[in-house]
């Protein structure tokens, strides 16, 4: 009778770990993924509060400034949440395997570092913010001498593999449905202030690049 009821509870652990996929490897990989950049964007946004206490040439204003990346946050929340789902959140056919979500959290990963070395590429021009220095400088070279906005290109694709990886649809769905025209809209107001102000230097910039895929837009 014990071990009748002990097989019991053990199918019933595997069809829950199944369904609910806690303590799923791959959602493991990506929970460490995620901490880890999720720290080391934090300590490099704060090189962004130099826009609190240093002059400011220009800020934009509106909804490109906001909303954004307050979408951007849902996204990284829906995310840690997906790696723990209280329901299967995945609703997607045909669900894919474990080795291809395997490859899904590499290209995570590789799109996370990518996203950090574009926004520290930046040096001191960076912030979160739609702004422009005094002591601006247009930044041509490594990964933005191919295109203009490879942090949001990819923050986009990290923000889809990631979905992917965990099975989430509501961020898969939010990446591509919400978050990837915002952040196009939000680049587009960042190229007007940058060609009003670098102008010859911006046009000629923006001839040899693409907006997100290199020699395109």
């Amino acid at each position: 009778m014990l071990s009748i009821v002990v097989n019991i509870f053990f199918l019933f652990s595997n069809f829950q770990l199944k369904k609910f996929r806690i303590m799923d490897p791959v959602n493991i990989l990506v929970l460490i993924a995620l901490v880890m950049f999720t720290a080391a964007n934090y300590s490099g946004s704060k090189s962004s509060l130099k826009s609190k206490v240093s002059a400011v040439a220009k800020r934009a204003s509106g909804w490109e400034q906001t909303v954004p990346p307050n979408i951007l946050a849902l996204s990284s929340l829906l995310q840690f949440f997906g790696v723990f789902p209280l329901v299967n959140s995945w609703f997607l056919l045909p669900e894919p395997g474990q080795p291809l979500r395997i490859v899904f959290f590499l290209l995570f990963v590789l799109f996370s570092w990518l996203q950090l070395k574009s926004f520290k590429s930046l040096g001191t021009n960076y912030s979160t913010e739609i702004l422009l220095f005094k002591d601006h400088k247009l930044v041509e070279n490594g990964i933005y001498s191919f295109i203009r906005h490879p942090q949001y290109l990819s923050q986009l694709l990290a923000d889809l593999f990631a979905g992917l990886a965990i099975l989430s649809s509501p961020v898969v769905f939010l990446t591509l449905l919400i978050s990837l025209p915002l952040l196009i809209l939000r680049g587009k107001r960042e190229e007007e202030m940058l060609s009003a102000t670098f102008r010859e230097a911006w046009s000629s910039y923006k001839k040899r690049t693409g907006f997100f895929i290199p020699f395109v837009g």
